[in-house]
């Protein structure tokens, strides 16, 4: 079980030892934790996971979970990404019957001034014929039926990829999701936890090309400060922030930020321009920007 918890011990430091970006513990983040034959598959719950099935089509059998170790063969011939199993959410029997996939909550919560970065690589197998101790048959695997990476606080999205890299991950190999949220101060769910999930969004294909299974692996998530704004303050984009940029703000004072939380005027990122703002703009008067 060698990569069963990835550790903070592989923090970035800068040169005067401040963090730059921590990993956050997953769980069997590589799926090396349930231990198959070469070449096999196996319908089960990965150590450390959760089933997210919202609508109950899960029978481990033609609609199921599990890990795949891939080495040399047609389905990921250069293997996985990281060590040499990978998850997997195989929907043969309720295509189209709605979202399957795997979940974990961190040991970490929401935190404000941070950044959380969520890397995962996305699989898209290729046909091919199963070996034992598997039964021996061939799996026309060819197209592919969706995916979606969320990072969830408090059991409520706050960032997702919902299939950006769907059509160009070629059969037989994989590619990096990347989902990214910046959680300001004030936010509703600050201090509850983080939660990672893996979807399988069960898209009907074609019967040339089913889309039946979409793979999961090196799940990683990181920490790290919330990198400031370019210039807070200089609302018109002149270099300074002076009394033009103070006429724009107490445009718009009072009201909520154009855009939505972050939005311009609003520098605390709690969706309204107001004391706390005006605060803050004071504060930067004379400021000359890089």
């Amino acid at each position: 079980m060698r990569n069963t918890i990835r550790t903070a011990a592989a923090a970035v430091f800068t040169a005067s030892g401040s963090a730059l970006a921590a990993p956050i513990p997953v769980t069997n983040f590589g799926f090396e934790a349930n231990v198959i034959p070469v070449n096999t598959f196996a319908a089960l719950i990965p150590q450390g996971w959760q089933v997210h099935d919202p609508n109950g089509i899960l029978d481990q059998g033609i609609d199921a979970v599990g890990v795949i170790r891939p080495t040399n063969i047609s389905f990921f011939p250069n293997g996985t990404t990281e060590g040499v199993n990978a998850a997997l959410i195989f929907l043969a029997g309720d295509v189209g019957g709605g979202e399957v996939g795997l979940a974990q909550t961190v040991a970490a919560s929401l935190q404000p001034g941070t950044r959380y970065t969520l890397r995962v690589d996305v699989g898209n197998i290729a046909s091919g014929t199963s070996v034992p101790p598997n039964p021996v048959q061939f799996f026309n695997l060819d197209g592919f039926p969706g995916y979606r990476v969320d990072l969830l606080a408090g059991g409520v999205v706050i960032a997702s990829d919902n299939n950006t890299l769907g059509a160009s991950i070629p059969e037989g190999e994989w590619r990096e999701s990347v989902v990214a949220f910046d959680a300001p101060p004030g936010h509703p769910l600050l201090g509850t936890p983080l939660r990672i999930r893996l979807v399988n969004l069960n898209i009907p294909g074609t019967p040339q090309a089913p889309g039946i299974e979409v793979d999961f692996d090196n799940v990683r998530l990181d920490a790290s400060p919330t990198p400031p704004p370019a210039c807070v303050g200089d609302l018109n984009n002149d270099g300074v922030v002076n009394t033009v940029d103070l006429t724009n703000f107490l445009g718009r004072f009072g009201g909520p930020a154009a855009g939505g939380p972050g939005g311009p005027g609003d520098f605390n990122n709690d969706g309204a321009v107001d004391t706390a703002d005006l605060i803050v703009f004071l504060g930067r008067i004379g400021a000359t920007c890089p």
